[in-house]
């Protein structure tokens, strides 16, 4: 389960100091640590023999193997990474910085010795895991008696959502005229209702008075045909199903029973598809119900969603009190209580017993509302460990290590889809395919995880207003992933003062207030300090300094402490020589040993609070240009020094929280590999008499950076007092996306943008980035904006003109109280629907767009906090 990403990681640590022109460890004898990179490479391609097996096999021995294997694997990275830290520290300080080549004194031959005893247990092993891949037991199938019987299925449901899909549903079944497709999928989330629903539409008197032959069949992880097709028969024609062993003969009996007649056959449970099945059932008059909990096969599906918070409390009151539902002092509590359920009726249904089982008291009520670990979810939780369990165990080699990791976040709270590429990208673990940047790797596999295994809550961040932005995991499966890591030590989620932490790789805290407690610390420096690569503070901002910095971490790879504060950036984290990721909160300027941190990837410095000194320029030490793996910058308030050689950082890609002076020529031509630049100008207040505008501020044009793809300009503060031009020569062609805040600008300048920016795709201005009564978007201009986001400007008209915008899907103007009017000529050639969406904005502008809608090319969203409650439940109307 885990030996796949493991091997991972240690090939991608071989393959950083095979290429590391500061190592010159492998340059004597590269082969020496070249032959367990390669036994890596074979043991990905075993381990993935894997995923070729059936639902159906018991992988007990199997998983126990994979165990033994990544304790192996995990060994030798300990090893291999110790020796690297016990000489590169020394080197480091001693030098005083950074130097081009280190060199070292490592025993090459016990070197040897310990590589070849590792590539020797590897294959070995490696040999009797493809032995246990064979001889996987296959789970017992359950008897004819059980899998037919339904009766004891609830068939209740709760709310208007889970109504209108059982009416789809049976209306589906009752209207179907392919008699090539003659199934439907019903599927989601373990425990949502897909049986539920199954069994109401069996039992619905419309789908029993159309179809004269029903069967029910649960399938589960074992899908045999012949069963399958006894169970069907046992239903169709009690007395002959024991009778027939012959497949042909099941096939010919049941069709001749069901010959002339209607019959719905319900196949719960499926986990895989069997063709076979259902080439033997596809008959005119056969309609087939499938419930499954991953989406199986492309075609007609009805995926089942989540109660609504209403219909969810509902059900709680309704199991805990009967129809009457909460009483009126336990109605609020039991709101709090059906959020934490996050819409699964499965977790409604148990936390509803166990509630029914204690006292009705308002303390206890309260506690189980507010506390996040109470007993009786925890009780919840791992009572339906067991029906979650092989979600994640059947799941593909490349995903359990992702799907374990987003354990690590807080429950009921979206994950920041930024945040987690930029630690994934640091972990290691994970193995984009050739030609896949990492975040179309993890967007790809956030999108398998939701819409094809039904174990992540995942939509695609929009810049629309009314979507849904969500990345996180139920709180119940989240308590699958941390048990299931901790159990391997892969990750451990700290949540008492008395966590067991002994060889855990990596440590996660939601409440910061844990490391006040010295039995913490004491448990984490004896338990786990050596192996800890990565060390997570995911919890709220907390402004006070807690020791975390002090446990020896000397193998730390990732350290994201951004929601605690420091005083001072520690000694002891200068020392990280393995450090990929450091992100924290702290006013003290950077040292000049940061450089010590050679292998840092991402860094993230972000102050407490602002202060600016007058006419005092703030800058990174310059030892910032020797950090040569560095791809993200995020330091606010400090900018990049010009340096004094030739230094270049080619492998940065993401600047974000410097001012125009970070923009020199001397300085971008040293980035030339930037795709994401974010810079932030502040007007000194004192200044009164300057009135050049803030982008002339940048000495030179960003026409140095051919592969800029997003570029951020913010003015905080911005003053109104003059009328700014936008140098347009400063915006490379290569620009996708643009966000402008507080620059004043004329509009008309912005149709410059248009025509000089052929790949815009996503365009935002804010806090009257551009002002003026009037904006005519003259023809040919932003020929590809997917997305034009207009918030706070004293826009009174907006015209486009045809052959403006074609191709863009989403119009969305917020807190614009002045806009009227607009006018939007569409060329009629262009099959495209656009989206209008108006937040708090004015009457007379929801009324004109409201009159584009009959030309059936615009739909139009609306929102405002000042209509009445009545209005608010028509937000998205078209």
């Amino acid at each position: 389960m885990v030996a796949y990403g493991a091997a991972i990681s240690l090939k991608n640590m071989i393959e950083h100091i095979l290429e590391s022109s500061r190592l010159s460890l492998v340059l004597p004898s590269p082969q020496i640590i070249q032959s367990a990179y390669e036994a890596m490479c074979h043991l990905q391609k075993a381990l993935l023999k894997l995923d070729d097996t059936g639902y159906n096999k018991m992988r007990t021995k199997v998983n126990a193997l994979d165990d033994r294997i990544k304790e192996v694997v995990w060994e030798f990275e300990d090893l291999l990474e110790s020796h690297l830290y016990d000489q590169i520290l020394p080197q480091l300080e001693s030098s005083g910085g950074v130097r081009d080549h280190l060199s070292f004194s490592i025993d090459l031959q016990s070197l040897r010795q310990s590589v070849d005893c590792f590539v020797e247990r590897v294959a070995v092993m490696e040999a009797e895991y493809e032995v246990e891949l064979v001889n996987m037991p296959e789970e017992e199938g359950e008897p004819v008696s059980s899998r037919i019987d339904c009766h004891r299925i609830n068939s209740d449901m709760v709310g208007s959502s889970p109504s209108q899909i059982f009416k789809q549903v049976r209306d589906h079944l009752l209207e179907f005229q392919d008699e090539h497709v003659n199934w439907l999928l019903v599927t989601g989330m373990v425990g949502v209702g897909k049986t539920t629903l199954a069994k109401k539409v069996f039992d619905d008197p419309i789908i029993q008075r159309h179809f004269e032959f029903r069967a029910w069949v649960k399938v589960g992880r074992k899908c045999e045909f012949h069963e399958t097709l006894r169970c069907i028969l046992a239903q169709v024609d009690p007395n002959t199903h024991h009778q027939m062993s012959d497949n042909k003969k099941l096939v010919g009996v049941l069709e001749e029973r069901w010959k002339d007649k209607k019959c719905l056959i319900v196949l719960d449970d499926v986990w895989e598809w069997d063709t076979q099945l259902m080439d033997n059932l596809r008959k005119e008059n056969v309609r087939i119900l499938l419930t499954s909990r991953i989406r199986i096969e492309e075609s007609a599906v009805q995926e089942v969603i989540l109660l609504n918070l209403e219909d969810c409390k509902k059900l709680l009151g309704e199991k805990v009190f009967g129809e009457e539902g909460f009483p009126p002092h336990l109605d609020e509590l039991g709101k709090k209580i059906a959020y934490k359920c996050e819409g699964l009726p499965l977790v409604v249904v148990i936390v509803a017993e166990l509630l029914s089982k204690q006292d009705k008291t308002i303390e206890y009520w309260t506690e189980v509302a507010t506390k996040q670990h109470n007993s009786v979810f925890v009780d919840a939780y791992n009572q339906i460990l067991e029906v979650l369990f092989p979600s994640y165990d059947y799941l593909p080699q490349y995903l359990k290590l992702f799907f374990l990791y987003l354990g690590a976040f807080p429950p009921y709270t979206d994950i920041v889809l930024p945040r987690l590429i930029s630690l994934l990208s640091a972990e290691g673990f994970l193995e984009p395919n050739v030609n896949q940047t990492l975040l179309d790797f993890i967007v790809e596999r956030l999108g398998m995880l939701n819409g094809y295994y039904h174990l992540v809550l995942f939509k695609l961040p929009v810049r629309s207003w009314f979507s849904l932005r969500e990345c996180r995991v139920h709180s119940c499966l989240q308590h699958l992933c941390k048990k299931e890591a901790s159990k391997i030590k892969f990750l451990h989620v700290l949540q008492s003062y008395d966590d067991v932490m002994k060889d855990q790789r990596r440590l996660c805290a939601h409440s910061h207030m844990l490391f006040a407690f010295e039995q913490v610390y004491d448990s984490i420096s004896s338990d786990c300090s050596s192996t800890i690569r990565s060390f997570l503070c995911l919890g709220p901002y907390y402004k006070y300094p807690v020791p975390i910095h002090a446990m020896n971490f000397k193998l730390l790879k990732v350290l994201d402490a951004y929601p605690v504060r420091f005083y001072h950036i520690p000694l002891e984290i200068l020392k990280l020589v393995c450090l990929r990721y450091l992100a924290l909160t702290c006013n003290q300027d950077l040292p000049v040993s940061i450089s010590n941190l050679f292998n840092l990837q991402f860094l993230i410095i972000k102050p407490h609070f602002y202060i600016k000194k007058r006419g005092v320029v703030s800058y990174m030490p310059e030892q910032i240009w020797d950090m040569q793996e560095l791809q993200y910058i995020e330091v606010n308030g400090r900018d990049l020094p010009t340096p004094n050689s030739d230094a270049t950082l080619d492998k940065l890609c993401s600047l974000h929280g410097v001012s125009a002076k970070s923009c020199s020529r001397e300085v971008l031509k040293r980035i030339h590999n930037l795709q994401i630049l974010s810079i932030e100008v502040e007007l000194e207040p004192y200044n009164d008499d300057d009135d050049s505008s803030p982008l002339t501020r940048l000495d030179c044009t960003l026409e140095e950076l051919h592969k800029l793809e997003s570029f951020t300009y913010h003015v905080v503060n911005p003053e109104m007092k003059y009328e700014y031009l936008v140098p347009l020569s400063m915006f490379p062609s290569s620009l996708t996306t643009l966000h402008l805040f507080g620059l004043g600008c004329p509009w008309k300048h912005m149709n410059d943008i248009g025509l000089l920016l052929p790949n815009l795709k996503d365009l935002n201005l804010y806090q009257y980035a551009f002002r003026g009564l009037e904006w005519d978007i003259e023809s040919r201009r932003f020929l590809n904006l997917k997305t034009l986001v207009i918030e706070d400007t004293d826009l009174v008209r907006l015209r486009a003109q045809h052959g403006s915008l074609p191709r863009l899907d989403l119009l969305s103007i917020r807190h614009c109280y002045k806009l009227q009017q607009l006018d939007w000529m569409c060329d009629p050639s262009i099959d495209t629907t656009h989206t209008i969406e108006l937040v708090e904005c004015n009457p007379l502008l929801v009324a004109s767009a409201k009159q584009l809608s009959p030309e059936s090319m615009f739909t139009v969203y609306w929102y405002s906090s000042f209509w009445d409650e009545k209005s608010k439940q028509r937000l998205l109307t078209g």
